[in-house]
């Protein structure tokens, strides 16, 4: 059996489809995101119509993606992006009334829960902390056992202190000094554990690009996972001289991320120096034996989901093999033009 789900994230909505297997594990079959950044859409507390209308229309996408695979409606649900908002009712309300899903809109602490209860079935984290650094919000938990025993959601995400801190596209040195005094703030109201743990768990898009960025900056393989904390110390200040070096990198490694990758490497340093007395690791998205299932996912699931696009004229086709910089150029003109 098949199964959809999508998860209407503050900085992305995300479709993920599973099969079932017999022995009542989940096997991914193919992910496809939208960068919706709908935290961007909510003001004085409340999301606006245009980012209800935003949401709406990347669920409508995906229901048409899925109906091209014969498969019933998805499982929608939210967190921080319709959890920390005035109007989640209303939301909610409308976004049913316009595609037909009902959303469910879950807890931080269930949030937290549920990372860590998915990110166990690509890790072996048994006892330690783990993190997970979301557009809107950060969740943080101490396992024991293999048991949760702590766990909380922070109201603060990479793209929220973007939008809180930052007026431009890269922050000036005023602007840092407003994100660090944020997420000070933020870790001080936390109910943090009292000591470091030896293994660290980092889960979320600031995790996988902060990793990406500093496995080509320490030259480490493409596969690996582990950073130790003066590790993320280092290539945090070296990020946040934001001068070219530090702009190349970002660029190569996650350019989709570049207006969240700084706010939320700070969050991520901060993070790491309060809960990592040993080794921060990622999970093993990247294993030679992930790598060759995905492969195969590719040309069962992922090929047809570009002819769709194709044919529904969203795809742009962008050469990937010139250097980031024309890269990144050829990517803006070709946004211009539409």
């Amino acid at each position: 059996m098949k199964i959809a789900i999508v998860d209407l994230g503050s900085n992305t909505i995300r479709l993920s489809v599973y099969h079932t297997l017999p022995d009542g594990r989940f096997e991914l079959l193919f992910s496809e995101k939208e960068m919706a950044g709908l935290v961007s859409y909510v003001r004085g507390g409340r999301l606006s119509p245009e980012g209800i209308q935003r949401a709406c229309t990347g669920i409508r996408d995906f229901q048409g993606l899925l109906r091209q695979f014969d498969m019933g409606a998805p499982h929608v649900f939210a967190t921080a992006s319709l959890r920390n908002i005035r109007n989640t009712e209303e939301a909610v309300a409308q976004i049913r009334e316009a595609t037909g899903v009902e959303v469910d809109v879950i807890s931080g602490e269930l949030e937290a829960r549920l990372g860590y209860y998915g990110a166990r079935t690509a890790t072996d984290l048994q006892d330690g902390a783990m993190f997970d650094i979301g557009g809107g919000s950060a969740e943080v938990l101490e396992v024991r056992a293999g048991e949760v025993k702590k766990a909380q959601s922070l109201p603060i995400g990479s793209l929220e202190l973007f939008n809180r801190c930052v007026d431009g596209l890269w922050p000036k040195k005023k602007e840092l000094e407003r994100i660090r005094s944020a997420v000070a703030a933020a870790l001080k109201e936390a109910r943090l554990p009292a000591h470091r743990a030896e293994r660290v768990c980092g889960v979320g898009g600031t995790a996988r690009a902060a990793l990406k960025i500093a496995n080509d900056w320490y030259e480490k393989p493409a596969g690996n996972r582990i950073l130790t904390p003066a590790e993320v110390r280092r290539l945090t200040r070296l990020l946040l001289e934001r001068d070219h070096q530090a702009r190349k990198l970002i660029l190569r490694s996650c350019p989709d991320r570049v207006h969240t990758i700084l706010p939320g490497i700070v969050l991520m340093d901060a993070l790491t120096e309060a809960l990592c007395g040993g080794e921060l690791f990622t999970r093993q998205d990247d294993a030679e034996a992930t790598i060759t299932n995905r492969m195969k996912v590719y040309y069962k699931n992922t090929h047809p989901l570009i002819e769709y696009y194709r044919k529904k004229g969203k795809l742009i086709d962008v050469n990937s093999a010139q250097p980031p910089q024309a890269v990144f150029e050829e990517i803006k003109e070709r946004i211009a033009e539409l």
